[in-house]
């Protein structure tokens, strides 16, 4: 078991080297800590959408596409000088992943071996992505489930960060959560309306054409389902179409099949499936979340903690639309939510 203490800290060196010299290649945090910059000076951190390339460079192309509270979120960090905004924003992710693992009981030093050295974990630090954090309030939604002045300003940030995470907030109506459900849903949305207003409501309109954009031009290059059936000859309405069936279906199946038993467990669990289900951009980094189902299952080392670790057998970031790369991913991250969903009553 000495791979997983020397392995993962003999990868991260480069990361830390990476930030440390404030190198902005290959970098999602560069559009995070821009996006501030523009905040802070009262400017609109999104790109002109007719202005975006007809092809996306994946070295490049790193266009600022999140909510304005994320913008709003990241200018403590424009302040300062871009390395040492990016090394504290990886010491963040990666003590959000520690923290994360904690708060759901894991306490197996062999459980973080395996996390940190896995594709989604690896990725989403060295890339600066938000994803560890969006463990981390996974987890604190599980754990404060119960304290609506908890659950539901983590839920409403979750979702104003990313907006496919929608489905937690669902998960709070279906096991009855009204107050929480509320709360959470006026919180977003007062967050939503003052971050934006911080800029005069600048790229507000576009949003939304925008967001199509971005997957038009990269949605075909990720995992997701959608980038499944594009490969498969769809065009991109009927693909989106398609998905959101299969949501509706997956909703409806889980409301008949999660009335009994662990009710509460399986329906966060599947919650978060349904998010990376109908999101039409996936990148490996969002897979962190599999570590949520796997630590409800195992708080000790097991063989679950290692399949994670299966995503290595590709490695590349962008599925660059080959079904032959795409259908072996959603297989893998099937396997901790099917497992989860399926556990004993």
């Amino acid at each position: 078991m000495l791979f997983l203490a020397v392995i993962p800290a003999a990868m991260y060196v480069p990361t830390i080297l990476h930030a440390a010299t404030g190198d902005r290649s290959s970098s999602d945090f560069l559009s995070f800590w821009q996006a501030g910059g523009q905040v802070l000076h009262a400017r609109s951190p999104y790109p002109i959408v007719d202005g975006l390339p007809a092809v996306a460079d994946r070295f490049t192309f790193e266009p600022f596409v999140y909510p304005a509270p994320a913008a709003v979120g990241m200018v403590p960090f424009a302040v300062l000088p871009f390395a040492v905004a990016a090394t504290l924003f990886l010491a963040l992710s990666c003590g959000a992943i520690v923290a994360a693992l904690r708060m759901l009981d894991v306490r197996d030093w062999r459980c973080y071996g395996a996390v940190f050295a896995s594709v989604p974990v690896l990725a989403g630090t060295s890339l600066g992505a938000f994803s560890p954090l969006l463990l981390l309030g996974a987890a604190a939604a599980w754990r404060y489930r119960d304290r609506v002045s908890r659950v539901a300003p983590i839920v409403a940030a979750l979702v104003v960060t990313k907006l496919f995470l929608w489905p937690v907030w669902l998960w709070l109506v279906f096991t009855r959560r009204y107050a929480a459900a509320a709360l959470s849903a006026a919180l977003g949305l007062v967050a939503t309306i003052g971050a934006w207003a911080l800029f005069g409501f600048a790229g507000l309109r576009d949003y939304p054409r925008l967001l199509a954009r971005m997957t038009e031009l990269v949605g075909t290059q990720s995992y997701s389902p959608f980038a499944l059936l594009r490969t498969e000859g769809f065009g991109g309405s009927a693909a989106q179409r398609l998905v959101f069936a299969i949501g509706i279906v997956l909703i409806a199946w889980a409301a008949w099949a999660l009335r009994v038993g662990r009710t509460d467990e399986r329906a966060f669990v599947a919650a978060l499936g349904l998010a990376l289900v109908l999101t039409p951009i996936l990148w490996p980094h969002y897979l962190v979340l599999l570590y949520l189902p796997i630590a409800l299952l195992r708080k000790k080392f097991s063989g679950l903690w290692l399949v994670p670790l299966l995503f290595w057998f590709d490695g590349n970031g962008w599925s660059d639309g080959d079904a032959a790369r795409i259908v072996p991913a959603l297989c893998l991250m099937a396997v901790p939510f099917v497992l989860a969903l399926r556990r004993a009553e």
